[in-house]
C-alpha cells in the first residue's frame, strides 16, 4: 500500500509545517550545500549548450522556492512542491515553474544526489489551450505609419517579416545577413542555428547596419548585445502609441499567420517558424470571421431555399 504524502511525517521550517519523505535522500555529503549542487547544476546546462537565459533562470526559480518554502532545494517533497505551485496564479507560469523544477529534480537523481524524483508524483499543472492573437494587417499598418527610431522600426520589420524572437532580433549580427545569397542565420532557443531564405524587407534594412557586429549594441555593456527585455519593451512601447495592445511576439504570430493565410503549406511555416513539433505550427491554423464568411458565400443556393415574404406558406 502506497503512502499518502500528504501525511508524512513534518518537521518545522520558517514559513510553517513542511512534510518530510522518508528515503527519498542519500547520504548527504558536505559538497551537497544547496549552493554547491545548483553551482553544479549550472555547469552541467553549460556543458549541454543551453541558453544563457535559461541557465540563468532555472537556479534563480529553485532558489525562490527554497526561500518561499524554508526548504532545502536537495530535500523537495511532492507536496512541497503542490503548495508552491498552488501559490502561482498564473497556470501558464506555474506549468513553467514545474519544468524548471522536475529539471532539477531529474538532475539531482542523475548526479546521485537522491535516490527519487518528487515530481513523478506531483501532477503537472493544467494550461487551458490559448490560441495565438496575431497582430493584424491595419494594425501593423498603423504603427508602421509612426514617426519612429529606425532601430524600432527594424525590430518590428524584424519580428513581423522573418517571425524572430526578441532574444534572437537582440543577438543579431551583421554577418547573419547575406544580402547576395538572400539568406539570414538565425540562432534560436538552445543554440540552435537555422540558415532561412530572408525577406526582401529585412535585406533592405541590411543596407543601414554594418555588416559585422551586433545591429543593436547594448549603450551599457560595451560588446554586448542589447537585452531581449529591452526590444519586447521598445516594441510593445511603439504598438501602445498606436493605440495597439500588443506584444513583440504577437507580431510573430502575425508572421505565421499571413503566411498560412495565404496558403503556404504548414510544414514549411514550420521550417521558417523553427517549431519543433508540426503541432506548434497547427495552433496558428484558427480560421477568420472572414474566412468563415466566405465558406458559406461559396454556398450555392438552390430553388426553394429563399422564402418570398409575398406569397402564401405553409409550415
Amino acid at each position: 500500500m502506497q503512502s499518502d504524502p500528504s501525511k508524512a511525517p513534518c518537521q518545522k521550517s520558517t514559513t510553517g509545517i513542511i512534510p518530510v519523505m522518508r528515503n527519498s535522500l542519500k547520504v548527504v555529503r558536505a559538497d551537497d550545500a544547496p549552493d554547491t549542487l545548483l553551482d553544479a547544476w549550472t555547469l552541467t546546462m553549460q556543458a549541454q549548450g543551453l541558453s544563457q537565459t535559461t541557465i540563468t533562470e532555472r537556479p534563480r526559480l529553485i532558489r525562490q522556492l527554497a526561500r518561499t518554502t524554508g526548504t532545502d532545494p536537495a530535500a523537495l517533497t511532492p507536496h512541497t512542491i503542490i503548495v508552491f505551485l498552488a501559490s502561482i496564479d498564473s497556470p501558464v507560469t506555474a506549468d513553467s515553474y514545474y519544468s524548471i523544477i522536475r529539471a532539477w529534480c531529474s538532475w539531482l537523481v542523475r548526479a546521485g544526489h537522491r535516490n527519487d524524483d518528487p515530481t513523478m508524483r506531483v501532477p503537472r499543472p493544467r494550461v487551458p489551450p490559448a490560441r495565438p492573437r496575431p497582430v493584424t494587417h491595419p494594425q501593423l499598418d498603423a504603427v508602421l505609419a509612426l514617426p519612429l527610431r529606425p532601430a524600432t522600426r527594424t525590430r518590428i520589420l524584424l519580428a513581423a517579416y522573418a517571425g524572430l524572437r526578441i532574444h534572437e532580433i537582440a543577438k543579431l549580427r551583421g554577418q547573419d545577413i547575406d544580402p547576395a545569397g538572400g539568406t539570414l542565420t538565425v540562432t534560436g532557443k538552445g543554440g540552435r542555428t537555422d540558415l532561412l531564405p530572408a525577406h526582401p524587407v529585412i535585406l533592405d534594412q541590411a543596407a543601414n547596419y554594418p555588416r559585422k557586429g551586433y545591429w543593436f549594441p547594448s549603450p551599457l555593456r560595451p560588446g554586448q548585445h542589447v537585452a531581449a527585455k529591452t526590444v519586447g519593451t521598445v516594441i510593445a512601447r511603439a504598438l501602445r502609441r498606436a493605440g495597439i495592445d500588443a506584444t513583440a511576439h504577437q507580431l510573430r504570430h502575425y508572421f505565421a499567420t499571413s503566411l498560412l493565410e495565404a496558403g503556404v503549406d504548414s510544414r514549411i511555416v514550420q521550417s521558417l517558424m523553427r517549431h519543433a513539433s508540426l503541432a506548434t505550427t497547427g495552433r496558428y491554423l484558427g480560421v477568420t470571421l472572414t474566412q468563415q464568411r466566405a465558406a458559406l458565400d461559396s454556398l450555392r443556393i438552390v430553388a426553394g431555399a429563399t422564402l418570398d415574404t409575398g406569397a402564401d406558406s405553409r409550415a
